[in-house]
């Protein structure tokens, strides 16, 4: 397919957006499927169920390692021929795993698909956003961001609905079959951006590029602590019935992708510090449910989910304006690397934090309520040397 010209139509645009949103829909359910899916798997590898922390590990090990490593040169691959690689490798990193029932392979696929992971949505998002108008860019992050609810509404139902009727192989080749059609996608309908090899020392690792990097990772860390707590949060505290979770995971995910779609149009209005405070404001408040007893899990799923998508909406937006042309692959491939590192931290810490009893421990929400109130002031704070340095 042709480079696009400065002349061309935003639909080609919105369509470029929509493959890379399926190329991050892809490897988000990649990654998220095998902790719940693991239930169906650990007979075959004969290891318990509580193995499935190490299968999450490994890949997360994998995805962090390939970001700190590569991130100097990366900018200076052919992105689309880099895509297409990966989700090749994916593919076949995650169909292999249906080929054996050794625990240790097990572990070694997942390493290797991490490594492969943890690329793959920087240079995504840094083709993207070379190719958009700067008058759309917040709308097509958005657009790929919007695709982590899609796996909550749809994603992660259909691989258990799979595994239930039809055993987990089934789901890790349906993975197979995504990452093809998003191999056939890239190469027929994504361009080639312009290569800008950029000098070395343009890419030399800054205290001002870790502050940049870091920005979606202080945004990650909050909700990522909540996550491993939502199921008895929603029915130890808040009463619901394990039969309505797979529902009120649903009700998250359809507010997720409305609160990413209305934060996207909303940038283009409104400051992102604005946007950074209501997004943080809604959070908390959906913390107050479970603190103050309230039954109403599905209000809780909603404001959680809408205020998660909307800081890291707004925090995404604020921090690619930072990289120039020339290192934007890199510097989101770091923020890739920083993000997983953020994940695993905010596991650990919720791990030997929360408790199911009540009262809810207050340490965790001091911790939740604290690293919530971090992202405001930081985005005031790069919009601020952004506005310097774009001066």
């Amino acid at each position: 397919m042709p480079a696009l010209t400065p002349q061309s139509g935003s639909f080609a645009v919105i369509r470029i957006a929509v493959i890379i949103a399926f190329v991050q829909f892809t490897n988000a359910l990649e990654y998220m499927m095998f902790n719940p899916l693991f239930a169906y798997m650990a007979s075959q590898f004969s290891v318990p169920v509580t193995y499935a922390g190490y299968v999450t590990g490994t890949y997360t090990l994998g995805s962090v390692l390939s970001g700190l490593c590569i991130w100097k040169w990366i900018d200076r691959v052919n992105a689309k021929r880099f895509l297409l690689w990966n989700m090749a490798l994916l593919g076949a990193l995650t169909v292999l795993i249906t080929f054996t029932s050794d625990y240790t392979l097990l572990l070694v696929l997942r390493f290797m698909a991490g490594l492969v992971g943890g690329t793959t949505m920087g240079v995504g998002m840094s083709l993207l956003i070379s190719l958009a108008p700067a008058a759309l860019r917040a709308r097509m992050i958005a657009t790929v961001i919007a695709a982590f609810s899609v796996v909550s509404i749809a994603g992660m139902p259909t691989m258990l609905f799979l595994s239930t009727h039809f055993g987990w192989y089934s789901a890790t080749r349906l993975i197979g079959l995504l990452c093809l059609i998003g191999l056939l996608l890239i190469a027929g309908f994504i361009p080639d951006a312009p290569r800008k090899i950029a000098p070395k020392s343009s890419i030399t690792m800054t205290p001002e590029w870790l502050f940049f990097a870091s920005g979606n990772a202080i945004a990650q860390f909050t909700p990522m602590l909540i996550i491993p707590a939502l199921v008895p949060l929603l029915t130890q505290h808040m009463q619901a019935v394990s039969a309505s979770l797979p529902m009120l995971f649903f009700i998250g995910g359809i507010a997720g992708l409305m609160a990413t779609k209305l934060t996207g149009k909303l940038l283009a209005h409104w400051s992102s510090y604005t946007l950074a405070v209501v997004s943080t404001l809604i959070l908390l408040v959906s913390m107050l449910l479970p603190v103050t007893g309230l039954h109403a899990s599905a209000l809780f799923m909603g404001l959680f989910l809408s205020g998660a998508y909307g800081r890291l909406v707004v925090v995404s937006c604020v921090t690619t304006r930072f990289p120039n042309e020339t290192s934007r692959a890199g510097f989101l491939s770091l923020q890739t690397a920083l993000m997983s590192l953020s994940t695993t931290l905010a596991f650990f810490v919720s791990a030997m934090t929360f408790e199911i009893a009540a009262p809810l421990p207050i340490l965790f929400w001091v911790l939740v309520a604290g690293s919530a109130l971090l992202l405001p002031p930081l985005i005031k704070r790069m919009e601020k040397r952004l506005a310097r340095r774009e001066a």
